[in-house]
């Protein structure tokens, strides 16, 4: 019994930790921009690729791909800042999403981009990579 409150004692306080130390390691970018930023704020959103674990591509074919970050909200009129770094040396990353918006930033291996835009259009706008579909995807949801 002694043992199972010990564990269970340590497992809380390796939670808090990590919630507390990790985000604020990583300037709490990717760890909060995932759906929890404030719809209206000015915080940019951080956007990386990143590995969908146990997904072969030789077997599935489909890539492995995925963005860290899958649903940015807005308010309609909101100036929108994406920070798209592609922290892979080999491979190129796109971020591209269609029209009304019409953007498309290929990045080679180790690039960055930062991409600003006026969510002037309300919907749900899927944004993708063109060489990594259909894993690599998000969607970009404009309120009212």
């Amino acid at each position: 019994m002694k043992v199972i409150l010990l564990s269970l004692i340590l497992i809380a306080t390796l939670a808090v930790v990590l919630t507390i130390s990790v985000p604020s390691f990583f300037g709490n970018s990717v760890f909060a921009q995932n759906t929890t930023k404030a719809i209206g704020a000015s915080i940019p959103y951080y956007l990386f690729p990143a590995e969908i674990e146990g997904v072969e591509e030789e077997i599935l074919k489909i890539p492995h791909d995925a963005y860290t970050v899958q649903t940015i909200v807005a308010k309609k009129g909101d100036n929108v800042t994406i920070k798209f770094y592609n922290t892979e040396a080999q491979e190129a990353h796109t971020f591209t999403l269609n029209a009304p918006y019409s953007i498309n930033e290929d990045l080679k291996g180790g690039q960055n981009k930062t991409i600003n835009f006026v969510a002037d259009k309300e919907g749900i706008f899927t944004y993708y990579c063109m060489y990594h579909l259909p894993t690599m995807t998000g969607k970009l949801v404009v309120l009212s």
